[in-house]
């Protein structure tokens, strides 16, 4: 691993263009922090995953952290960001972590904290409620509701 351009990494902005949220100008250091402490919470003893929570967004250093409904409304652009994604990692001497059903969780956990956090006036809309209920499945799936259902209001 190349330490300092993968340290680097953790200062690429999130939410830039969410208008609700780009105001709070999360790092991926931030988030990606956020997500290895959710993990400790839910899988203690999985230092992969923790490992996947700590570096799963540096790749998007030198690209931007691009948002998730630009993705899903453009496959093109997904397959062309994961692919600069993945060489980014290939860079830094760091392999893409596997996207597996937990980080994902923990993913969406911490995105969807931050979000009610700062801006809990859109949490009833803009597919807030949705990701809700997708933490909610995925969580009963994981066997670990009960310890996600603390977090969530």
């Amino acid at each position: 691993m190349k330490p300092y351009p993968t340290w680097l990494s953790g200062f690429v902005r999130r939410w830039h263009s969410n208008p609700d949220l780009a105001h709070t100008q999360q790092t991926n250091a931030q988030h990606q922090w956020g997500c290895a402490v959710l993990a400790l919470h839910l899988w203690p003893d999985n230092h992969a995953l923790m490992i996947a929570a700590l570096t799963h967004d540096v790749g998007e250093v030198g690209i931007g952290d691009v948002s998730g409904p630009a993705k899903r409304a453009n496959p093109a652009l997904k397959a062309a960001l994961d692919s600069a994604e993945a060489e980014n990692f290939d860079s830094l001497g760091l392999e893409v972590p596997p996207k597996t059903l937990e980080l994902k969780l923990i993913d969406m956990l911490e995105a969807y904290l931050w979000a009610e956090r700062h801006a809990p006036h859109v949490m009833d809309r803009d597919g807030w409620p949705e990701m809700v209920e997708d933490i909610v499945d995925l969580a009963f799936r994981l066997c670990v509701y009960e310890k996600v259902r603390g977090l969530l209001k």
